[in-house]
């Protein structure tokens, strides 16, 4: 066979052809011990050992990981130019040098002066250094050549940790590669052709050719990459919704440039107020004045501010029309508010929700909670008789939207409410109270000029968009999220930006409690009205001297809603593929013994590839078509993060889709009672007959949950040998027969590969397991 190299020149080519020779001279070459003895880099070593690699069978390579040692830039200058101490040595005449000239004109003269008088090649005579020996050999120019030339070997230990420590050498992590001859080794080289071209064809010297093979075993790329919204635009389209679902409408906010008439003037802000400084303000220079401000609206706002009105005495000056015109970057998006609300006296008032989203420009010093140019929410609510209580349930609802519960208000001043309050929330990453936004009640001197009628009064709030969306993502640095400091991880990582309306921020590490509670509570109560109806209906059947079904039957066709009324528990799961939740494969199953299910199964876009295990991870002999199925069990894989809160699975249930069940314990609570409510042979958790058994499960499943899902490794080992303990004396963790409990261990026990280690009780009684009729697709 005839090797190949593709696209190599001469030099490369020369390489290649001394490994070539090398092999067939030693058997063995090491790439860093060929580059020493050829004096040639390892670099460029390597890159022909890779160039040969590729030829097919022509050699096997090796890699190995060593350790070894090369010169700093200060030690390479010793091994060229010799120690300090050497060169000291060598500047001083026969007759000497006084101290106080060396120390001043000879560099690193006080470690230079040690090091020469430690190895007694300098003494000292009254003031002056002189030499104490004819010659000299400089042992560390020696090393240190020996070390830059690869020859660290020969330089004892104890040397080279001196010089680490003198910062002349350093340890490095360096990575050979070890050939030898491959089964079709050759020392002849030739270009492997990558394609074939219609000239070789035609003249027919294709068949002196030799190709390159074929890789027909190449993946292709699985990543297709798309373009993603950037993280401040999803949040804004989902504020946008928010307001939506409140009943707001979005005012019209595509002027940036606005006049100080409507960015300070109407909204009541006198023109020697410091915001309107250049400093605070970007001012337009082209066109530096507006053309148009309604003029009877002028004056009256003129009045206001000179002499007041409306039961304010004004800021009493010489209001400046010249001032008003001034174009501007607008500082807030209330310059659109004020232009709607002066569209809305004029053409009739009635009550209003309005909302903006939009961009507004403010001369700041940036730091880590501010910027020049940013996204300003505000929320406006007119209507009459509103009060300071009316705007705090508002904020508090709004806040409560976008899962921010921890909020506080402060007084404040503004120039255009009476009362305000800065608004607050506290920032887990920053561990401070941060402030999100601005808010209060719109003034009588602001309203009235507009023709809004007395009674009416306007609550209205604002807050940037970056803010919350720093403690959203846990961002510490606000110009992280735009300009040059952006990363595109943080685009790439959150191709889906969701908020987390039924998170309670104040309890952001609970995995169960209040919304498995809720669900329960939920459940019991459909349950009850149920049986009470079922109640009624038997009742009206005996007094009408009707037979009915039996009641269990009754209950089990009034939960599932029966084949002709199609699906209606619909189950989705999400988890992490790896944590894969095994458990829920054995409820699948039971489920499957009574219901006629669908079971399908999702990957999300946070992975990016899942084995075909996982892929058909119910099993791939039962589920039927979803059109004909009463239970709809949907799997899908995400991954949320690395913490043990973002491994946990996670369900939601319709139409109980307001609430969602977090950990594989909770879900198989959930699921185990589906099945034996519909299956009364399976008794895997709740047992009418004895409250006991029910709290043993309860407690090995909060158990499992705390040391297996939320422990360390050596909570989970301890964990293990107390189940052995108990495995000692019975079959199975509760009881004679299998449960919830010994379902849920084993899953944890997979998952964490604990179970190959595990003590013989425990191997025997996963065995056991393993081969119950509902454990068929356990794994």
């Amino acid at each position: 066979m005839r090797a190949s190299c593709h696209n190599m020149g001469a030099e490369g080519m020369d390489v290649q052809q001394q490994i070539l020779h090398a092999l067939e001279k030693n058997g063995v070459v090491i790439s860093n011990e060929f580059a020493v003895s050829e004096k040639e880099t390892h670099q460029k070593v390597v890159g022909a050992i890779k160039s040969l690699e590729s030829l097919g069978n022509v050699i096997n390579v090796k890699q190995i990981a060593l350790k070894t040692w090369e010169c700093t830039d200060e030690g390479n200058n010793l091994a060229t130019s010799g120690s300090h101490e050497a060169r000291l040595f060598n500047s001083l005449p026969p007759e000497g040098r006084s101290l106080t000239d060396i120390k001043a004109s000879f560099p690193n003269s006080n470690f230079a002066l040690g090091a020469a008088m430690k190895n007694k090649w300098l003494k000292k005579e009254g003031e002056k250094v002189i030499p104490a020996v004819s010659a000299i050999e400089d042992e560390v120019q020696i090393h240190l050549k020996a070390i830059a030339a690869g020859g660290e070997n020969s330089v004892p230990d104890k040397i080279k940790a001196e010089y680490k420590k003198r910062k002349l050498i350093k340890e490095v992590d360096m990575t050979v590669f070890e050939v030898s001859k491959g089964s079709a080794f050759t020392t002849s080289v030739m270009k492997q052709e990558a394609e074939l071209t219609k000239e070789m064809i035609e003249s027919g010297q294709w068949k002196g050719k030799t190709f390159k093979p074929f890789n027909f075993k190449s993946k292709g790329r699985i990543e297709q990459r798309s373009g993603y919204l950037h993280p401040l635009m999803q949040l804004r389209s989902e504020f946008r919704q928010i307001f939506l679902e409140m009943g707001f409408t979005e005012m019209p906010t595509n002027n940036y440039v606005e006049s100080a008439f409507w960015n300070f003037d109407a909204l009541f802000q006198p023109q020697q107020h410091p915001a309107r400084d250049a400093h605070d303000t970007f001012y337009v220079a082209e066109p530096g004045k507006t053309i148009s401000v309604p003029e009877d609206y002028l004056q009256k706002v003129k009045k206001t501010h000179s002499s007041g009105g409306y039961g304010s005495i004004g800021y009493q000056y010489d209001w400046s029309r010249e001032e008003a015109h001034k174009n501007l970057l607008r500082t807030h998006t209330t310059a659109v508010s004020a232009r709607m609300l002066y569209k809305l006296a004029q053409e009739g008032f009635q009550p209003v929700k309005f909302f903006s989203i939009d961009r507004v420009f403010r001369n700041e010093t940036l730091d880590a909670t501010h910027l020049a140019e940013f996204n300003q929410i505000e929320g406006v609510v007119a209507d009459y008789s509103l009060s300071i209580k009316n705007l705090m349930g508002l904020i508090k609802g709004f806040f409560e939207k976008i899962g921010i519960t921890k909020l506080r208000f402060k007084p404040a001043y503004n120039p255009y409410t009476e009362p305000s309050m800065e608004i607050f929330s506290y920032h887990e990453g920053l561990k401070k109270w941060v402030e999100v936004g601005n808010s209060g009640m719109f003034r009588p001197e602001m309203l009235r000029p507009m023709g809004i009628p007395e009674k009416v009064t306007v609550a209205a709030w604002g807050l940037s968009l970056e803010r919350p969306a720093m403690i959203m993502y846990g961002i510490n640095n606000i110009r992280e999220l735009v300009g040059p400091r952006v990363k595109m991880e943080l685009i790439l990582d959150n191709p889906l930006c969701t908020i987390d309306k039924f998170r309670k921020q104040d309890q952001p590490d609970t995995s169960s409690g209040p919304t498995v509670e809720s669900l329960t509570k939920r459940q019991e109560l459909i349950l009850d009205r149920l049986l009470a109806l079922q109640a009624k209906v038997a009742n009206i059947a005996a007094n009408m001297g009707v037979k009915l079904e039996d009641s269990d039957t009754a209950v089990t066709t009034q939960l599932t809603g029966g084949p002709q009324l199609g699906i209606i528990h619909d189950v989705v799961i999400y988890a992490d593929p790896r944590r894969p939740p095994y458990s829920l494969r054995a409820l699948a199953n039971a489920l499957s013994t009574t219901y006629s299910i669908c079971l399908r199964v999702h990957c999300h876009s946070t992975v990016k590839e899942v084995s075909e295990k996982l892929q058909q991870f119910w099993g791939a002999k039962y589920g039927v078509d979803r059109s004909k199925s009463s239970v709809c069990l949907t799997l899908v894989w995400r991954q949320d993060g690395d913490s043990p809160t973002a491994l946990m699975p996670t369900m939601t249930v319709s139409p109980l889709a307001a609430n969602q069940v977090c950990g594989e314990h909770n879900i198989g609570r959930y699921l185990s009672r589906l099945v034996e409510v519909a299956t009364h042979s399976i008794n895997l958790y709740e047992c009418s007959s004895s409250s006991v058994f029910t709290a043993q499960i309860d407690e090995l499943l909060d158990q499992c949950h705390s040391k297996f899902t939320l422990g360390n490794n050596r909570e989970r080992t301890s964990y293990v040998r107390e189940l052995s303990a108990k495995l000692d004396k019975e079959s199975y963790l509760v009881g004679s027969s299998i449960t919830l409990a010994d379902l849920l261990v084993l899953s944890n026990l997979l998952q964490l590969r604990m179970l190959e280690s595990a003590p013989s009780n425990v191997l025997k009684w996963s065995k056991g397991c393993l081969e119950h009729h509902l454990c068929k697709y356990f794994i």
